[in-house]
């Protein structure tokens, strides 16, 4: 007897779900209750972007259900037509997630793709059909995108439960309002939007705000919740380098109106000259400090030193040192700082470790001054970017993050004491790891991680369904 077809369909699901996508299809052969089974355990529409997209069509026995929705392509302005009919498709369906990738292959520049004012009637005689849709959006994520303030302040107005917003690499966007209670927005980012000039945020509940890029007019009112920010740059080139003065006066005087309440601040402080009569405004609640300095600047410790005594309760620090080739400080000692003991932070976090001598003092100076330390993590130079280890620069930079590692483990394990738990990191993800435990970082997706391949079991124009735990792609 055929027990398996009498199980629910909520249970077949599940089951087939954890098969790959040609055997749960193959399934629909065994009896006729199973002939679409297999339909119900998708979750996912997932694309390869290293095969080619012959046709879409749209099944919607397949897709009727589905809460998210990705496409994640290397795809330009030639692909419009293609890529209106997605994201229309998305919004008919009322999905609750939106992540729209067209990342450009090696960095290539090209005419990147258009968000389309008319699908979300913006343009006279385009009624939108599909606004009911925005009402269930609840996180809209988009990279390498031509956007627009106005697209996303329409997205803002609405999309009642829009929580999560994520913008980066996107071109055309040069000002930003997220203004008013009704604002659903808990969570934004901005990251690497060349053509930014200002964000004003007001009388909203904004819980955490990160921009990674050049300086903006930052203009901050009425944010009773916001306990998280970020203003840092994680490029490499020169413009980043000499707007660095420029995020430090960010940090204390258009963040003024919510520095006593942070919780959480991330800020770059290369090339920012240490001033000794310069008061640091008292953070009272910060507990957890990311911290990006030049690790051969002379005064680096007393930049340090300022912002711990700055931060009198935080409890965790992350400190990411920056070494750069050929610089003017390279191969310089930096001098010693006064002794500023601090009772409260527990895990200190180094990053872009390396063998140097000023890496080691910036260690040794945290171990003697950081009383109540618990634990101490070493992330290798190396470890600080992303590379690829296939390729033969990545393997040469491995080679370099291993032999950091042996340096760690030689010449700092001895010198932490037995009651610190000493780690040195290994491999470390291409992302922040120090977070804070209670506020959760806005959801970065590994959209570039598309393992599902393009198939067509289900007609010769169709391409393959995968499942995934985040949702479904296109």
């Amino acid at each position: 007897m055929d027990r398996i077809s009498e199980l629910p369909h909520e249970i077949l699901g599940s089951i087939l779900s954890l098969l790959p996508l040609k055997e749960a299809v193959a399934t629909s052969v065994l009896s006729r209750h199973l002939r679409y089974a297999w339909a119900w355990s998708t979750l996912t529409l997932d694309f390869d972007p290293e095969e080619t997209l012959i046709d879409f069509k749209y099944h919607s026995r397949t897709l009727q259900n589905k809460k998210s929705h990705r496409a994640c392509f290397d795809l330009d302005r030639r692909f419009t037509s293609s890529i209106d009919k997605w994201i229309e498709f998305a919004l008919k369906k009322r999905v609750q997630v939106l992540v729209l990738d067209f990342v450009k292959e090696y960095g290539v520049n090209k005419d990147s793709y258009m968000f389309p004012r008319k699908l979300l009637g913006l343009e006279e005689g385009f009624a939108s059909r599909h606004c009911v849709g925005l009402k269930s959006l609840k996180v809209l994520s988009l990279n390498f995108i031509d956007v627009t303030g106005e697209i996303l302040e329409h997205f803002l107005s609405m999309c009642p439960f829009l929580e999560r917003l994520s913008v980066s690499f996107v071109e055309k966007l040069v000002n930003l309002r997220v203004v008013g209670p009704s604002i659903a927005l808990k969570y934004l980012k901005l990251d690497e939007c060349d053509d930014l000039k200002r964000v004003e945020i007001s009388n909203t509940n904004l819980l955490s705000f990160i921009h990674t890029g050049t300086a903006i007019d930052l203009r901050l009112s009425n944010v009773p919740s916001l306990v998280e920010v970020a203003i840092t740059s994680q490029n490499n080139d020169i413009a980043s380098l000499c707007a660095s003065t420029a995020f430090m006066r960010l940090a204390f005087t258009q963040l003024s109106c919510c520095l006593y309440q942070l919780e959480t601040l991330m800020i770059n402080t290369q090339e920012a000259e240490y001033n000794k009569d310069y008061t640091f405004p008292i953070l009272p609640n910060l507990k957890h400090l990311e911290l990006t300095v030049e690790g051969d600047y002379k005064l680096s410790l007393n930049q340090l030193s300022f912002f711990m005594k700055a931060s009198p309760y935080l409890q965790r620090l992350a400190l990411k040192l920056r070494f750069w080739e050929h610089h003017s400080n390279e191969g310089k000692k930096i001098k010693k700082a006064a002794k500023c003991p601090h009772h409260y932070i527990k895990v200190v976090e180094v990053f872009g470790y390396c063998g140097r001598t000023n890496a080691v003092e910036h260690v040794m100076f945290l171990m003697e001054n950081v009383v109540a330390l618990e634990k101490l993590v070493i992330v290798p130079y190396w470890s600080w970017d992303c590379h690829h280890s296939g390729s033969e620069s990545g393997k040469r930079e491995r080679k370099k993050e291993a032999k950091e590692r042996r340096h760690a483990n030689m010449h700092l394990k001895n010198r932490v004491p037995s009651t610190v738990e000493f780690v040195v990191v290994v491999d470390l993800e291409c992302n922040r790891i120090t977070t804070t435990e209670d506020i959760p970082p806005i959801p970065e997706p590994e959209l570039g991680d598309l393992r599902g391949e393009m198939t067509k079991l289900l007609h010769p124009n169709v391409v393959g369904w995968d499942r995934s735990d985040e949702g479904w792609f296109i």
